[in-house]
């Protein structure tokens, strides 16, 4: 198995970097340290994308916030970032979005700061005359969504951004560090660092899956835990001050019957927030809040007051729709490990990271966006290189597509085209499926060419076949249901499908790791725990 291989590695070898916590700034870290010739050992104490990464608004954008509060850098960094990763370096994972932003008279942005912000947006972005923003009037708003309310309406515009899948980009970070060399172990904890001479030489490691212990040796130690940033901090210095700030972030999955919307929105609240609310796989995303957190880190979930907070906000926005909890199929939940910076309202805290490097060598993350993860790892491996002795030079990720969006060789893809017949075999649900995986769609297309049981559905109301399922085990390192389910699948946003899955999935999961039935059931409990729902007997 992948993984036992890579624990024994990660025991055997000294590494020049080592970084804590597989999110999206750890796996980009890792994946620029890797590809600029390092040798990389990447954990994390849960799955990779386990906790924030898997938990955000699904979208890669410039934050048409920021720009409202003179956040120019951070805002024309992240739509570069944004356009590069669309047209670049991850098509088949961010994809373009439509989204109309209507004005109301007192409350939320007004028409002419609309139209600045957005001019300025484009701008930013570099887009194409048919990209660009367009500006409606009240008629024109109100017939493009209906369900808009019409007292204030004074007009609006159709904006674009871009939407991901936010689990599956940061895997594919992973798994590109791991083809250019890293060692990667997703459920490894961290219980203490060694030092020699004043710096970190070596991190005490344990496997959660099977209680071993393991030595991790390096050069240099990059702490990109994200929410529990400042605890790895104190165990290099038990006296550190905290530099992180969490707050909450809270989505809800409605159906689309109950919110029948024609186009993704972006309501301007009166607070300076925007809520958005995105369909997707038959659900409507609704999101997010922004409150400040001090609970357990280990259990976050949209409560009773997230939840009524956002569906008033709704309800005020879509009055004729009177929305309420039983409406609410799921709902989920994350921090943002912001930089801390006094006592202001969490909306207005800089989303721009911090880097801090302690007297020992630790280097740490604080803040930052989904979006820019690509040039924030930049930045830090920059700093890595100098601090080791080397010259940055240009960094490799600038131009280097990740793994699903790099083209095929010639003569493998004639040898795919005469074998796989571009998965005719596969119907076209299953094909659409495949396109996530970009390029790699032949690796998964494979297995159920292979055997014809893993080419067909794993339920009646789920388009994912069996042939996914084992390769998020084989070669995605998937240990749990919900590893593989909700993040490397992506039904995350999709809690009916995943439930479908859940039975089927657990099965072939018990075949592939040799579970018991008592395991599998706990599998699918701990499915339905994440989705709701109640797993069959």
């Amino acid at each position: 198995m992948i993984r036992d291989e890579q624990l024994d590695l990660l025991a055997k070898y000294q590494f020049d970097v080592a970084v804590i916590g597989g999110g999206i700034n750890g796996a980009a870290v890792a994946r620029d340290a890797a590809m600029r010739g390092f040798k990389v050992a990447l954990i994390d104490k849960g799955d990779f994308a386990g906790a924030t990464s898997s938990r955000s608004s699904k979208l890669i954008h410039g934050g048409l916030r920021y720009l409202a509060q003179g956040r120019i850098k951070l805002v024309r960094e992240a739509l570069h970032e944004r356009e590069r990763l669309r047209n670049l370096t991850a098509p088949h994972l961010v994809w373009q979005t439509r989204f109309l932003i209507p004005s109301y008279a007192g409350e939320g942005l007004s028409r002419i700061a609309l139209a600045v912000g957005l001019s300025f947006y484009d701008r930013f972005a570099g887009f194409a005359r048919d990209g660009r923003h367009r500006g409606l009037s009240a008629a024109d708003a109100s017939a493009m969504e209906p369900s808009l309310r019409r007292e204030g309406l004074r007009g609006g515009a159709l904006y674009y951004d871009a939407s991901t899948d936010d689990a599956r980009l940061t895997w594919e970070n992973v798994l590109d560090a791991f083809e250019h060399g890293a060692t990667i172990a997703n459920y490894v904890g961290l219980e203490g660092f060694s030092k020699e001479s004043g710096r970190i030489s070596a991190a005490a490691l344990r496997d959660s899956m099977g209680g071993r212990t393991i030595e991790l040796r390096a050069r240099c130690f990059v702490n990109a835990a994200g929410p529990w940033t400042d605890d790895v901090r104190r165990l290099e210095d038990p006296g550190a001050r905290a530099i992180v700030r969490l707050t909450k972030g809270c989505h809800l999955l409605i159906s689309r019957a109950r919110i029948p919307v024609r186009e993704a929105l972006a309501l301007s609240t009166a607070g300076g927030q925007l809520l958005f609310v995105m369909p997707r796989d038959g659900y409507v995303l609704v999101g997010t809040t922004d409150t400040d957190f001090a609970g357990d880190r280990e259990h976050v979930t949209a409560d009773d007051g997230d939840i009524g907070y956002l569906l008033a906000m709704l309800n005020s926005f879509l009055p004729e729709l009177r929305l309420d909890a039983a409406d609410v199929e799921a709902s989920f939940a994350g921090l943002r490990a912001l930089v801390m910076s006094g006592d202001g309202a969490p909306a207005s805290v800089s989303r721009e990271e911090m880097i801090e490097q302690s007297a020992s060598g630790l280097i740490s993350i604080a803040g930052g966006k989904l979006t820019t993860h690509r040039a924030i790892a930049e930045r830090v491996v920059d700093r890595i290189m100098r601090m080791l002795g080397n010259s940055p030079g240009k960094c490799p990720t600038l131009d280097t597509p990740l793994p699903g969006a790099r083209a095929i060789g010639a003569a493998e893809q004639a040898g795919e085209e005469s074998t796989n017949n571009d998965f005719k075999y596969l119907d076209g649900a299953a094909r659409e499926r495949l396109g996530r995986y970009g390029t790699r769609a032949r690796i998964v297309a494979e297995l159920a060419l292979a055997d014809a049981d893993l080419a067909r559905a794993i339920a009646a109301d789920c388009a994912v076949i069996g042939a996914e399922v084992v390769h998020a085990v084989r070669r995605e390192m998937a240990m749990t249901v919900s590893d593989c389910l909700l993040r490397r699948l992506g039904l995350g946003c999709n809690p009916h499908e995943a439930r479908a899955a859940a039975l089927e999935a657990s099965r072939l999961m018990a075949r592939e790791l040799g579970w018991s039935i008592e395991r599998e059931r706990v599998e699918q409990a701990s499915l339905f725990a994440s989705v709701g729902g109640n797993p069959a007997s």
